[in-house]
């Protein structure tokens, strides 16, 4: 049996946070939400491309973008979900959303969100994004999994997850009751050796103690 950190190791690192921690790459910022992200919330998850794949429908009232927001801060205050503004390094900007959600410290594992407005598909971003979370789970909270999943045909998130890493590990039948109609769900999953492994092969020199 392999030994982690324990649990509450975990819970005293996301204790220390007094606010989102920002992660940066060259093209995006993750932030914390703010009061002027609500109509890009709004404008990101009430397209219905967007929302196409998700477990739910598109949004269709501003209010419910105020409701998300107010359900950010509420995950963060619980410490059991860190759901981050995908901003353009260079406006600050939302263009989209990524999150570690579901945090358990009890068996050091998370799930992985994100979203991301369609005019920036194709540019890379969301393997930014993922990669920056996945990257903070890891080697700060120092999660020993991080599992993903998808509806099996959301390709670009599937090309995504692989692209980094994950790996397929099951499916689960008519697991979600959409609008539009009933989604299995695909099952990734990623480990920390196999992130480590990842990011030798990627050119990360790691710091020696």
């Amino acid at each position: 049996m392999t030994k982690i950190n324990s649990s509450q190791s975990i819970k005293d690192k996301l204790a220390t946070l007094n606010d989102f921690p920002i992660l940066e790459s060259e093209c995006i910022r993750l932030r914390g939400v703010r009061e002027d992200d609500i109509d890009d919330l709004f404008t990101l998850f009430s397209n219905p491309d967007v929302m196409r794949y998700w477990s739910c429908g598109p949004m269709t009232a501003r209010q419910e973008a105020l409701d998300y927001t107010k359900s950010i801060l509420e995950g963060f205050i619980k410490r059991d979900r860190l759901n981050w503004i995908m901003a353009d390094l260079a406006t600050d900007r939302l263009i989209g959303t990524t999150s570690l959600y579901e945090i358990n410290p009890q068996h050091a594992r998370a799930g992985l969100g994100y979203a991301l407005m369609p005019t920036y598909w194709g540019q890379g971003l969301a393997s930014e994004a993922a990669t920056l979370a996945i990257s903070y789970g890891f080697l700060e909270l120092d999660l020993h999994r991080i599992e993903a999943d998808t509806e099996p045909n959301n390709w670009r998130s599937n090309k995504v997850l692989e692209r980094l890493g994950f790996q397929r590990e099951g499916l689960l039948r008519e697991r979600f009751i959409h609008p539009d109609g009933i989604q299995d769900s695909l099952i990734f999953g990623l480990l920390k050796t196999e992130w480590l492994a990842y990011l030798v092969k990627q050119g990360y020199q790691f710091e020696s103690d």
